[in-house]
């Protein structure tokens, strides 16, 4: 009998564990369809084919949804940053390399705008409803650290001469990566003022990118 029961008590576990992550991948596509503000819980929970009374015994509040939904994202973009430097051409200097890598910029903003609105839209929220940083820490982990290619392509900059020696890497590295996922955002958000020209918003992402390379070249 302990045994039957256990195994039921297995089951059910597995069968939420489950649904829970299906719940976590229904709303992550909702977030970017639609924007996080214009999801409910309800939708989620339509959307899942349970109840919102179902919904909220796996999510407290939707913040909480909307954060887990921030790591399958996070994890999404992982694969595609790290087939993105699969691709990348051998026998190039650590400069070439380098702007390379950070040309993904252009690629994120030209293929995953939902993306980064909803990246946009979750920082605003975390700070409108002044979410405790411990919350996340699972989200932060996810988030793709570009960093370590970043650094190997300096390395090998540096030791091939097209790299000047004399980089504070680490501030460049967050100064850079800061910038071109703001100005992205910025694009995304849409024109405000009279002189505001999107339509060239890739081209700027192009100057930002040769700026940087400008700057470390030896």
């Amino acid at each position: 009998m302990k045994d039957k029961a256990k195994a039921r008590e297995e089951m059910k576990s597995r069968y939420n564990v489950e649904r829970y992550k299906y719940a976590v991948n229904v709303a992550s596509g909702l977030f970017l369809e639609r924007g996080i503000e214009a999801v409910k819980m309800t939708d989620i929970a339509e959307n899942c084919g349970i109840g919102v009374a179902s919904l909220y015994r796996y999510f407290e509040t939707k913040t909480e949804i909307v954060i887990r939904s921030g790591i399958i994202l996070w994890e999404k973009i992982r694969l595609d940053f790290w087939k993105y430097l699969s691709e990348r051409k051998e026998g190039k200097t650590g400069l070439e390399d380098l702007s390379y890598d950070l040309a993904y910029f252009k690629n994120l903003f030209a293929n995953h705008k939902n993306f980064i609105k909803f990246l946009d839209d979750f920082d605003r929220i975390m700070l409108s409803e002044k979410v405790d940083k411990n919350r996340l820490e699972a989200y932060e982990k996810s988030i793709v650290d570009f960093y370590e290619p970043f650094c190997d392509s300096v390395k090998k900059g540096r030791e091939d001469g097209t790299i000047k020696k004399d980089v504070d890497v680490a501030t460049v590295y967050v100064s850079v990566t800061h910038a071109l996922i703001a100005v992205c955002q910025k694009f995304i958000r849409g024109e405000i003022l009279p002189g505001d020209d999107f339509s060239v918003s890739e081209k700027e992402i192009e100057k930002l990118l040769e700026i940087t390379a400008a700057y470390l070249a030896a």
